[in-house]
C-alpha cells in the first residue's frame, strides 16, 4: 500500500520541552534516515497521518513523504509510543534506495480459519509478522497463508511459504500455525484439579510460614 503524506522541515531540537511544543501544535516529530547520509528532521501533521496510518494496519505500507519540492519513498522503521495515552511521540522513517535490499516486517494474513475450526480443532496462530529482506520492488503488502486444508495435528512452517525474492530471517523449520486437538472434558478436569491442588499447597505453605513466625 502506498501512502502519500506531507511534512515540513524542523530545526534540530534536543530539549524535551521543544519536542513537547511541537506535539502541542498537532505535529509529530520524525526523521528520515538514508544510508550514509545524515537524518532529515521533519514534522508531520498528526490527524492526516493517523487517518492514513489506520488504513495500513495489517499490510506493509510505503510512505511517500513530500518535504518542500522533494519526495522520499520510505517505510516506518521504528515508532515511539506513549505507554499510557498510546500517542505517537516520534517516528523513524527509512528511505528506500533503488537496487539495495531493505529489511522490514511483513504481516501474515491467515485465511480459511473458519474451515479449519469446523474440523473440531483449535487454531493456534504462533506468528503474525515476519522480518524479511528484499529489494524495494519486491516488498509484499502481506504474506498469505491458507489454513483451510489443515487437519488436526497439522502444522504449517516457514518452509511452506511461497516467498520468491524474499529472505526470511528466522529458520525454515519455525512453526507458523498449528491445528490442535480439542481438549477433552477429562483433560480440562485434570488441569482444573492440578490448579486447585497447587493453590491448596500454596495456602498450606503460607499458613505454616505464618505459624512459624
Amino acid at each position: 500500500m502506498n501512502i502519500k503524506i506531507s511534512a515540513q522541515k524542523r530545526d534540530k531540537t534536543t530539549m524535551k520541552s521543544q519536542l513537547t511544543e511541537i506535539r502541542k501544535k498537532g505535529l509529530i516529530p520524525a526523521i528520515i534516515y538514508g544510508e550514509g547520509k545524515p537524518g532529515k528532521l521533519i514534522s508531520i501533521e498528526k490527524v492526516p497521518f493517523l487517518k492514513a496510518y489506520r488504513k495500513t494496519i495489517g499490510e506493509t505500507a510505503v510512505f511517500e513523504i513530500k518535504v518542500g519540492n522533494k519526495k522520499y519513498s520510505t517505510f516506518i522503521k521504528e515508532m515511539q509510543v506513549h505507554p499510557v495515552t498510546r500517542e505517537f511521540l516520534h517516528i523513524d522513517f527509512m528511505e528506500f534506495h533503488k537496487g539495495r535490499e531493505v529489511t522490514l516486517e511483513v504481516p501474515i494474513v491467515y485465511i480459511g480459519e473458519e474451515e479449519a475450526a469446523k474440523k473440531g480443532g483449535l487454531v493456534d496462530i504462533l506468528i503474525r509478522k515476519l522480518e524479511v529482506s528484499c529489494l524495494p520492488k519486491d516488498i509484499p503488502e502481506h504474506l498469505e497463508v491458507d489454513i483451510s486444508g489443515m487437519n488436526i495435528g497439522d502444522t504449517i512452517y516457514v518452509s511452506d511459504l511461497e516467498h520468491p525474492n524474499l529472505k526470511i530471517s528466522i529458520p525454515e523449520d519455525t512453526p507458523l500455525v498449528t491445528l490442535l486437538a480439542p481438549k477433552s472434558a477429562k483433560d480440562l478436569a485434570s488441569e482444573l484439579g492440578e490448579t486447585e491442588e497447587e493453590e491448596s499447597t500454596e495456602e498450606k505453605e503460607e499458613e505454616q510460614s505464618t505459624e512459624e513466625k
